[in-house]
């Protein structure tokens, strides 16, 4: 099969996808049926079908692109629509957080890997509700055991939070600095006042959390990615946070 074919599996794949695809596995799901299509492909050829795809999809003639999240690929609508997106899915989005559990991933995200009580430390409250929400909802893992007496947990964030914020790694973060220089200046097009909240939220963790990095460039663009994590049943999550600290 020509090079022009295999571009056409792999547009199809990103496109039916409900996850992005790394290049691994396209290439395992193009051969994985070979036996009954005769046709394969390897990374380089897969590689080379990507990038004239996102070339082909960065022109204005189209609504949406593809974009590399977390090491993968994915189609992705254009900002500017997101506002009837947002009421298109209103109904299905059930993976957002509570303002509780924004707090503590943002501090997990900029201080990882980082145990419980670290994060109790920071936040002054108890935090077993949350940790095993954000596990839950696969936006953290378990990274390992520090060092220390009674050896306890580290936490750090997974692909599927770096797919939500649209960014290709942890390194690729806002920088809190860039963010509030952005702030006082008047926030780009499509950055929404919740965005900004959002954001100010961060840095005061950030600020608590003496000694953490902030080597992060940010592009102004970067800013309406996170707005998507807000706004779970926070009811849900108030009442399960608070129960905790009462106990």
């Amino acid at each position: 099969m020509n090079f022009n074919s295999i571009k056409k599996i792999v547009e199809v794949l990103l496109f039916s996808s409900d996850r992005p695809l790394t290049l691994k596995q396209m290439k395992d799901i193009i051969n994985e049926e070979k036996s009954e299509t005769g046709v394969t492909a390897d990374i380089r050829n897969i590689e080379k079908a990507v990038n004239e795809l996102i070339e082909k999809y960065s022109s204005d003639e189209y609504s949406f692109s593809i974009v590399q999240v977390a090491g993968a690929y994915r189609f992705a609508t254009q900002r500017e629509f997101s506002p009837w997106l947002a009421k298109l899915n209103k109904e299905n989005l059930k993976r957002r957080l509570s303002q509780q559990a924004l707090e503590t991933l943002s501090i997990i995200a900029y201080r990882q890997p980082i145990t419980k009580a670290e994060i109790e430390a920071i936040r002054g409250v108890n935090v077993d509700y949350i940790i095993g929400s954000l596990l839950e909802k696969e936006l953290i893992t378990i990274k390992g055991r520090a060092e220390v007496p009674g050896r306890p947990m580290l936490y750090g964030t997974t692909d599927s939070f770096l797919e939500y914020l649209g960014v290709n790694s942890v390194e690729d973060l806002p920088s809190l600095k860039a963010i509030e220089e952005i702030i006082k200046s008047g926030p780009p097009e499509g950055v929404t006042q919740s965005d900004i909240d959002f954001f100010e939220e961060i840095n005061l963790m950030k600020t608590q959390a003496s000694g953490a990095s902030d080597d992060v460039n940010l592009e102004p663009k970067d800013i309406s990615n996170i707005h998507e994590l807000q706004n779970e049943d926070q009811k849900a999550d108030r009442e399960g946070d608070d129960a905790r600290n009462e106990g």
